[in-house]
C-alpha cells in the first residue's frame, strides 16, 4: 500500500508520511535509550532527529522548487539543490559525532541493562527505515518529476522550437528545443531526494548496528561483546561519508554553476565552429546547471552574415542537444572577419 501511494502520490506524499513517522519513533528511541542506559540507541536517536531535519529541508524544497514569480525568473529550481547541499553538510557533521560517541565508548564500555528491550526498538526502526528505502528509493535513483518552471518536460514527446532573430547586430537570440527524450536527466535524479534517502539509509544501517549489539549483548557472556557496537558503529560512519562526498561535490559544483560533468566545453566550442557553416568563432561560452536535471549554455557567435541564421540556429540547436543542454541563449555578432580575429570582432 505504501508502495502504491509513493507512485500516485510523489515525492512530497513520500516525505510527509516518512517525516511523521520518524518523528514518533525518535521520542521513542531517546526515552527507551536513555531509560536501558543503551549508547547505541541514544546515538540511533540523534541520528533520527538528522533525519527529521532533513525531511524538513526535504519537504520545503520539494514545495518551494515548484513556485515561480516575477522576482525569481527561474522560481526556486535550486531549492532542491540547496536541500541536498544541507543535507550532505548534516550527514558528515552525523558521521563526526558517531565517530566521537564510539571512540568514548572504546574507551569507557557501558553496558546495556535490557537488550531484549533494545532490540525490539531496533527492530521497528529497521521496519520503519526500510518503508522509508521503499518511499524513496526510485524518487532518489531517477524518477524526475516535472515542474512547472521547466523549460524542456520529459514527458512531452513532440519537437517545439522557436527562434527570435529580430536584431541580428549584437542582438539577443533565445533558442528553445525540446528533446523527444531526456535521458541525462532521467539518469541523474533529483539530489534533494538523494539526500533524504543517504540519510535514511544511514539510519537502516544504525538500526541494524542496534540489533546486532543488542542480540550479542544478550546472548554472548564474554568480556568483548561490548565493543561490537562501537567498532560497528566506525565502519556505518566511513560507508555514511563515502556515499555523502559524491552527494556534496555534485550539489557544490551546481551551486557554483560548473558545468555538467558530461559536457566538454572545449570539444563542445570546436563542434560549434568546425561543423557549423557560417560561425567564424565562438566566445563567451557559458554551461552551468539550473539543477540536476536541466543544464543551460548561452554563447556569442561571430559570423560573416545573419542571411542564413535560421538554418545555422537549427544546427546549433541540435549541437547542443546532443550535448544534453536543452535551453540555449544565443548572441549573434555579425562582422566581415576572418578567423584572426577574436572577441567582438576586435582582433588579437
Amino acid at each position: 500500500m505504501t508502495f502504491t501511494c509513493k507512485i500516485n502520490r510523489g515525492p512530497k506524499f513520500s516525505l510527509i508520511c516518512m517525516l511523521i513517522m520518524t518523528s514518533a519513533f525518535f521520542f521513542t528511541e531517546i526515552v527507551v535509550g536513555y531509560s536501558t542506559n543503551s549508547t547505541a540507541l541514544v546515538a540511533d536517536s540523534f541520528h533520527m532527529l538528522s533525519d527529521v531535519v532533513s525531511l524538513v529541508v526535504g519537504l520545503v524544497a520539494v514545495i518551494y522548487s515548484n513556485k515561480t514569480s516575477k522576482t525569481n525568473t527561474y522560481g526556486w529550481a535550486r531549492a532542491e539543490v540547496l536541500g541536498a547541499l544541507c543535507n550532505a553538510v548534516f550527514l558528515l557533521s552525523l558521521c563526526f559525532s558517531i565517530v566521537i560517541e564510539a571512540i568514548q565508548r572504546l574507551v569507557e564500555v557501558e553496558p546495556i541493562t535490557e537488550p531484549l528491550l533494545v532490540l525490539g526498538v531496533g527492530s521497528a526502526g529497521l521496519a520503519i527505515n526500510l518503508i522509508g528505502l521503499l518511499l524513496f528509493h526510485e524518487h532518489a535513483h531517477g524518477h524526475n518529476h516535472s515542474h512547472g518552471h521547466s523549460h524542456d518536460s520529459h514527458d512531452v514527446k513532440n519537437e517545439h522550437s522557436h527562434d527570435h532573430d529580430d536584431d541580428p547586430e549584437g542582438g539577443e537570440i533565445e533558442i528553445y528545443y525540446k528533446p523527444k527524450v531526456r535521458v541525462t536527466a532521467a539518469k541523474r535524479g533529483h539530489l534533494n531526494m538523494k539526500g533524504v534517502f543517504l540519510h535514511v539509509l544511514g539510519d537502516a544501517l544504525g538500526s541494524v548496528v542496534v540489533i546486532i549489539s543488542a542480540l550479542i549483548v544478550n546472548y554472548v557472556q564474554d568480556s568483548w561483546r561490548f565493543y561490537v557496537d562501537p567498532v560497528m558503529s566506525l565502519f556505518i560512519a566511513l560507508i555514511i561519508v563515502c556515499s555523502t562526498l559524491p552527494l556534496l561535490k555534485q550539489s557544490a559544483y551546481i551551486l557554483l554553476q560548473r558545468p555538467p560533468a558530461h559536457i566538454n566545453a572545449d570539444e563542445l566550442e570546436s563542434r560549434l565552429t568546425k561543423k557549423i557553416k557560417g560561425v567564424v568563432s565562438v566566445h563567451d561560452l557559458h554551461i552551468w546547471q539550473l539543477s540536476s536535471n536541466q543544464a543551460i549554455a548561452s554563447a556569442h557567435l561571430t559570423m560573416h552574415s545573419e542571411d542564413d541564421f535560421g538554418e545555422t540556429a537549427h544546427r546549433l540547436r541540435h549541437v547542443f542537444h546532443e550535448a544534453g543542454v536543452h535551453s540555449l541563449t544565443l548572441q549573434p555578432e555579425v562582422y566581415p572577419c576572418k578567423k584572426g580575429m577574436s572577441v567582438c570582432g576586435i582582433s588579437d
